[in-house]
């Protein structure tokens, strides 16, 4: 009995040339999907822009790569179908002179043979191509892994970033409930869900009150008999003045110079509630101001600010005039010897006070997350009363005491004095950056400035509340055109607290009713 089988190698044959073809494919895409993927990959300390750029470039390529393993899978498929199609016809369907040359046999023969030669050699071809399937699949797969990778990292290191953001946000909070948690865990087991909620609300509550963050409970009226903050601010701000008026009196001169800033008043705050609260041997709250607190701001006040002062003596000519017996005038010149007292204000910053007050870890991370740009405005609301402009206010109480304001009209371009209420103004705004801004006009006439402020449309007529940092115009005469300017350091409702420049020749602090004929209206710049 004469038979004729093919063999595996023979079956395949016809496959070959098509499936190696498409292997040379997937490699190729392998290769270039490797090559692109590593140029892509974006570095951990790369820029926004370039992780943006290498993550285009990443999923340009598993586009590319995916589209070739299509290609590639779909040829390998064809022609493996063709192949086993192929072996199947060749061995069910055998030539007329083979059926004529094999005798007959049983059926239980022939359904034999029918069975194992068309399995056996599809099997071959079906196991190479599975294979091959698997492989391109697996490829493809760790192609897309890596392109997804690629792409999360830029995401990934942004929600990172934003984690630690809010982490240090909450972190002194979270490490002072955690303490309080400890504390009450035992008391709260005994107690009913509602009411445990309930006393941690409260406890947590208590335990920032009683914290350095307590400052920011502080400002107001207490109702226990002491006086407020913002009074306590203004009695240290007035002894500040007096002492720099004692310096001029025990040192006459002819000229004041007075230069430097004091430490804002957001950083002596820190650093008294971090004294105060966070103290290892004698903590106390700060919501309150009885005497022992009061000693304490004034302690750390005057560590954080000091007065300097010294007299130089200069030689000057001058022409001098003098009239003959005959009545006419006559220019001389004359040397004479003119004193300047120079008066300097120094100022620490919060991380200098924690040097000489030697804080420790904890307290100088307390005092970090206190003095924070986001606690800008709750600072403005404990000083002043509402949230303004608090940079501009500052400024402007650090030059407090400065006489004759040569380095306001000097700073102007003016060669000699002037009347300088609004250079002093122009000055502080522009120490602020708000000139630049656009937020604030420079200006030394008081009626361009209300006219800035009414074509922008941010005026408020006189009667209003202002808030701090607005400037305030006013008309001594009544006959609608500024006379003078000022900024506001605050206002309750009724009383308007300003700082002004040429105040009887000196920056001075001011109050005025809200409803004072004397205001002409506010500026209200857009910080």
């Amino acid at each position: 009995m004469a038979r004729t089988i093919k063999t595996k190698e023979s079956c395949l044959g016809s496959a070959a040339p098509k499936t190696k073809q498409a292997a040379v494919i997937a490699r190729r895409a392998l290769a270039r999907t490797r090559l692109r993927g590593d140029a892509a990959a974006p570095k951990e300390k790369e820029e926004s822009a370039e992780a943006s750029a290498a993550e285009q470039t990443t999923e340009g390529a598993a586009d590319a790569t995916a589209r070739a393993l299509v290609l590639g899978r779909r040829a390998a498929m064809d022609t493996a179908k063709k192949g086993v199609q192929a072996a199947r016809t060749a061995n069910a369907a055998p030539s007329s002179s083979a059926r004529d040359a094999v005798p007959k046999a049983s059926a239980r023969h022939h359904a034999k043979a029918r069975r194992r030669a068309p399995r056996n050699q599809a099997h071959y071809a079906g196991d190479a191509i599975k294979k091959r399937a698997v492989r391109i699949g697996r490829l493809r797969a760790s192609v897309k892994a890596a392109s997804m990778k690629s792409a999360a990292a830029p995401r990934a290191k942004g929600a990172a970033s934003a984690a630690r953001s809010a982490k240090n946000g909450i972190l002194a909070f979270a490490r002072m409930a955690a303490r309080a948690a400890r504390s009450a865990q035992m008391a709260l087991g005994a107690v009913g869900t509602v009411a445990a909620a309930v006393i941690v609300i409260i406890c947590m509550v208590g335990l920032v009150a009683a914290s350095a963050f307590g400052i920011f409970f502080m400002g107001g009226d207490m109702g226990d008999g002491n006086p407020t903050l913002r009074e306590v601010v203004a009695q240290i701000d007035a002894e500040h003045s007096q002492r720099i008026e004692e310096l001029k009196a025990q040192n006459p001169a002819d000229e004041v110079a007075l230069s430097g800033s004091k430490a804002s008043w957001g950083d002596v705050l820190a650093v008294f509630a971090v004294r105060c609260a966070h103290d290892p041997h004698a903590p106390l709250d700060v919501i309150t101001l009885d005497d022992a607190r009061q000693t304490l701001l004034r302690e750390v006040f005057w560590g954080m600010n000091s007065i300097e002062s010294a007299v130089e003596q200069r030689e000057v000519t001058e022409i001098v005039l003098t009239y003959a017996e005959d009545g006419t005038p006559m220019e001389s010149q004359e040397t004479v010897t003119r004193s300047t007292l120079r008066i300097t204000l120094v100022r620490k910053t919060a991380d200098e006070a924690a040097d000489l007050w030697r804080f420790t870890a904890e307290q100088r991370e307390i005092l970090s997350e206190l003095c924070t740009p986001e606690n800008a405005k709750l600072w403005q609301m404990v000083l002043h009363g509402a949230v303004g402009s608090g940079d501009i206010v500052e400024v402007a109480l650090s030059q407090v005491g400065n006489v004759g304001g040569a380095p306001y009209w000097s700073w102007y371009g003016f060669s000699s004095r002037v009347e300088w209420c609004a250079c002093f103004v122009s000055w502080c705004a522009n120490e602020c950056g708000y000139i630049e801004a656009g937020a604030v006009p420079k200006f030394s006439y008081c009626p361009s400035g209300v006219q800035w402020f009414r074509d922008a449309g941010l005026w408020l007529p006189g009667g209003s509340e202002p808030a701090p940092g607005d400037i305030v115009f006013f008309d001594w005469d009544n006959d609608g055109t500024s006379d003078h300017v000022g900024i506001v350091e605050s206002c309750d409702g009724s009383t308007v607290r300003t700082v002004e420049g040429n105040s009887s020749d000196s920056c001075r602090r001011r109050s005025y009713s809200v409803a004072s004929s004397s205001i002409l209206g506010y500026g209200t710049p857009m910080y």
